[in-house]
């Protein structure tokens, strides 16, 4: 007897494997030599803030108001459910720094799975994805701390995978297909709206345009789904990016970097961590076209067209950005990895059937130039390891238990952020604040970074009144002038975790304060008090506040460290009664002469209203994601003839 009888051939299984380890050995192993002075869980810096705990996260996401820069009712971005979601082990943060150190491997092991279908040798699929992970684009979005780049990258290859199977022939699975789509491009619109958008024009023209053997009904309903759910699953996010499109433009990393024509051709998008090594892309694409030129590759140049068309839009329209700052164009990251996904299309189009040696050969260049621009720039950039700056722990303690604000400062361009009972957290930079808000905060940090007597008290009374605590001044600054100069309103004391200044603010302050007719009237005249007697703390907590105030004199103010916007709604014993703005900006009410029950609140019904679209539509997607096996139709059994009856 043989002795391989009854013994498996795992010959076909080794030959399906081993591409696609190959790619993540590989890429894991670059990966982890370009980020190894910082390894860890709490990568932060650059672009990237911390995501705080998983509880912070869902608390800030589901929250209706917001205490950041004076408080908004603003949706809070869609990508910290995500974070959420998929951070429930590791840590909503500790997925983030994952998602930034394994970018190279996960995208390409994403790039092959997405190629799946097409009639290509699997270890020339394998060198294709291997391309797509160590796109530069992607390098300089790790470097800087981008985390919508990092992820539109390794969400891109399945999304347009997902398109094109849509726009081809749905199947008749076409539900459950449409549904993986639309939930894989609504992780993408999480993290990019920009990406987002380009997606769904690909979709509308290539639907228009395209011709498919599929019914028209079912293209139709297709495109429907993938169009309508994903907008559901990111409610209420969407009603921010229509009415802010900067956040469509500059995304959730903020704006980019000067950048040359060069560059650009070279798929690098400006600022740290990347080399235009793009170019060797370029001609691979190019010289793939010339030599075998196919049919397939109209698809490839149809994404690359796309990506430039976003690429001329984001470099030439230039916008403010949401948290206030000069005008400035976006981000060029997430249009050139589209370009550098059509590019690989149109290169993995000419290797179709069996291939040759020259064509491996121009494979293994392409992967060798690539893999040198990773490892000339890829270690460089502002990210790192330890986390953001943190307060000394019992100032944190304090800002905790108190729930008042930390005003933190930055160098350069960089606009300042205030958030209520802790540090600045990732997706407080993309919350749109009232129009004056930005403004305001820029008068602030110019008169506590260049302290002249007049300006830099107003600012600190300013920033007291609003409810700050702390201010974390810029590193290298000296806290010493402005301490002299207005010794009463600050002091100096313990530094963060990176060294950088801080000040205490001395005046009276709180979420809630009553304020008496003497500092009301200049409450509602000035922008800033210029006296804080008689000022008075009330233990209360923003946004829903409900106190009882004693008899007092005429003229006193119950101010809140909330901004003015719409939504805000007082009664004073049942009976609705006028916002008055205080100090310019923030909210109060005037409080009557006799005992009584003071309360505000800013409801969030709307707000309440699209989540629940948004779990509807999650379970729809959910069910009808799950693929069910379809079973073959029976034929038809001819009926039996009865016996006859005598």
């Amino acid at each position: 007897m043989p002795d391989n009888v009854n013994v498996p051939d795992r010959t076909s299984k080794v030959a399906r494997i081993a591409p696609v380890a190959g790619v993540f050995v590989v890429l894991a192993a670059l990966g982890l030599s370009v980020n190894a002075g910082r390894l860890g869980f709490d990568l932060a810096g650059g672009r990237l803030l911390e995501a705080g705990s998983l509880s912070e996260v869902w608390s800030a996401y589901l929250a209706g108001w917001h205490a950041v820069d004076g408080g908004t009712a603003s949706a809070a971005p869609a990508a910290l459910a995500v974070l959420g979601t998929f951070g429930a082990v590791f840590t909503p943060h500790g997925f983030v720094s994952l998602l930034m150190i394994a970018d190279t491997p996960l995208a390409g092991v994403s790039a092959f799975f997405a190629t799946r279908r097409l009639p290509v040798q699997p270890w020339v699929r394998a060198v294709i994805a291997a391309a797509y992970g160590l796109l530069p684009a992607a390098t300089a979005a790790v470097s800087q701390g981008r985390l919508d780049v990092v992820a539109a990258h390794i969400l891109l290859p399945p999304v347009i995978a997902g398109i094109a199977g849509v726009l081809a022939d749905p199947g008749q699975r076409w539900l459950h297909s449409s549904s993986l789509c639309a939930l894989g491009l609504a992780l993408l619109g999480a993290f990019s709206p920009l990406a987002h958008l380009l997606a769904l024009a690909g979709l509308v023209v290539g639907f228009v345009v395209l011709p498919s053997p599929a019914p028209l009904l079912k293209r139709a309903a297709s495109v429907v789904i993938v169009v309508l759910v994903p907008l559901a699953l990111l409610m209420p996010w969407p009603t921010v990016l229509v009415n802010h499109p900067a956040l469509v433009l500059h995304g959730l990393s903020g704006p980019g970097d000067p950048v040359t024509a060069v560059d650009l051709a070279g798929l690098d998008p400006g600022g740290a961590g990347a080399w235009p090594a793009g170019l060797a892309l370029l001609l691979a694409a190019v010289i793939a076209f010339a030599v075998r030129p196919s049919r397939a590759a109209g698809a490839g140049l149809a994404v690359v067209v796309l990506g430039v068309a976003g690429l001329l839009v984001v470099r030439l329209v230039e916008v403010a950005p949401l948290q206030g700052g000069p005008v400035s164009p976006g981000f060029a990251g997430v249009p050139l990895l589209v370009i550098g996904a059509g590019l690989l299309w149109i290169v993995l189009s000419a290797c179709r059937g069996p291939v040759g040696k020259p064509f491996l050969a121009g494979g293994a260049v392409l992967l060798v130039a690539l893999a040198v621009g990773v490892v000339v720039a890829g270690s460089g950039g502002p990210l790192h390891s330890g986390g953001g700056p943190a307060l000394a722990q019992d100032q944190a303690d304090e800002l905790a238990r108190t729930g008042r604000s930390v005003l933190v400062l930055d160098a350069g361009d960089a606009p300042a952020l205030q958030t209520g009972g802790r540090m600045p957290r990732f997706g407080d930079e993309q919350l749109a604040v009232s129009a004056a808000t930005p403004a305001r905060l820029a008068g602030w940090q110019d008169a506590l970074t260049d302290p002249e007597p007049g300006r830099t008290r107003a600012a600190l009374s300013g920033a007291a009144a609003s409810g700050a605590l702390f201010v974390v001044l810029p590193a290298g600054a000296d806290p010493r002038p402005i301490v002299t100069m207005a010794g009463d309103l600050a002091s100096s004391v313990a530094p963060t975790s990176d060294g950088r200044p801080v000040l205490r603010l001395l005046e009276p302050g709180g979420q809630v304060v009553l304020i008496p007719p003497g500092v009301a009237r200049q409450a509602v005249t000035a922008q800033a008090p210029t006296s804080t007697l008689g000022v008075t703390p009330v233990d209360a907590q923003l946004p829903d506040v409900r106190v009882r105030v004693s008899e007092g004199v005429p003229g006193r103010l119950l101010v809140l460290a909330a901004e003015q916007e719409d939504g805000w709604r007082a009664q004073v014993d049942g009976k609705p009664v006028p916002i008055v703005p205080a100090w310019g900006h923030q909210v109060a009410v005037a409080v009557p002469t006799t005992q009584a029950e003071v309360t505000l609140e800013h409801p969030s019904t709307l707000r309440d209203v699209l989540l629940l679209v948004q779990i509807a539509a999650a379970l729809f997607t959910l069910l009808t994601a799950v693929p069910t096996r379809l079973r073959e139709p029976r034929p038809l059994e001819e009926p039996t003839a009865e016996p006859a009856h005598s």
